[in-house]
């Protein structure tokens, strides 16, 4: 994208821009977190079996209703500071992060010691704290929309947490960038709204298949009890921070468009 940053009066960029800036861009060229690639690698072997245990509609069915209460538990705190602030938007946004990682952490580390039926248990509250974690970013930055459109946009930031690396995840980002144009136009709205279910159908069956196995690869040390209860805690820490990283990435990107930082077309 085209950037039109703001510059000081001796031509220097606002010290909180730049920052904003080029998290970004490390963003964009960054992996999973460390911890992440750690415990998928470790997991994998048995994350093929344990994914059809974790069917795309029961993963479609938990996003729906996750994403509709999500939006009935966000703090009222995080509504007090100045949305046109972008350094307080990304410290509210850090602590969405940090009670999204403890709770999951929580959950994850008392559903592991039941191995197979802990995990079956804590999948839907996973997802529901991950949507959470996403809707409560999005507040964050000053952006708290229920419209179909507003509702794919927090499914792609979803999706673009399972993106790990390689040619899919750039295509993910550049798929959810383009959302975020259309969404900053009134004509880009007006063409989501009239296409809209057909599009949400598609995008919400696609990220509960992409939901489901990242989940299944993560979780699937979690079917041995005991052992379990502590490869769940790090699992779900793990993955909430890669959850509310995309949600900042992709929110941060609506914030600049919003304020004519970011032109909103491709390049």
């Amino acid at each position: 994208m085209t950037e039109k940053l703001p510059r000081t009066p001796d031509g220097a960029l606002p010290e909180a821009i730049r920052r904003a800036f080029d998290e970004q861009r490390a963003y964009e060229e960054a992996r999973a977190t460390r911890l992440g690639r750690g415990a998928e690698k470790l997991t994998a072997p048995l994350g093929g079996l344990i994914g059809k245990a974790v069917p795309a509609s029961t993963v479609r069915a938990g996003l729906d209703l996750a994403d509709r209460a999500a939006g009935l538990t966000v703090p009222a705190s995080l509504y007090g500071h100045d949305t046109d602030d972008i350094a307080a938007c990304d410290e509210a946004a850090l602590k969405v992060q940090a009670w999204s990682q403890g709770v999951n952490a929580a959950s994850g580390g008392a559903a592991g010691f039941f191995g197979m039926a802990g995990m079956t248990a804590d999948i839907p509250a996973t997802l529901s704290l991950a949507a959470r974690n996403v809707r409560a970013t999005g507040v964050c930055y000053g952006f708290d929309g229920n419209s179909e459109e507003d509702r794919l946009f927090r499914l792609m930031v979803l999706e673009a947490a399972t993106a790990q690396a390689g040619d899919k995840r750039r295509e993910t980002l550049d798929n959810l960038n383009a959302l975020a144009r259309h969404l900053n136009s009134p004509e880009g709205r007006y063409i989501l709204e009239k296409g809209g279910d057909w599009v949400v159908d598609k995008v919400v069956e696609r990220v509960a298949r992409a939901l489901g196995v990242s989940l299944a690869g993560r979780k699937a040390a979690q079917v041995v009890p005991l052992v379990g209860g502590v490869v769940a805690a790090t699992v779900n820490a793990s993955f909430q921070a890669d959850v509310s990283r995309a949600a900042r990435y992709a929110y941060r990107q609506r914030w600049f468009m919003a304020r004519k930082l970011l032109s909103g077309d491709p390049t």
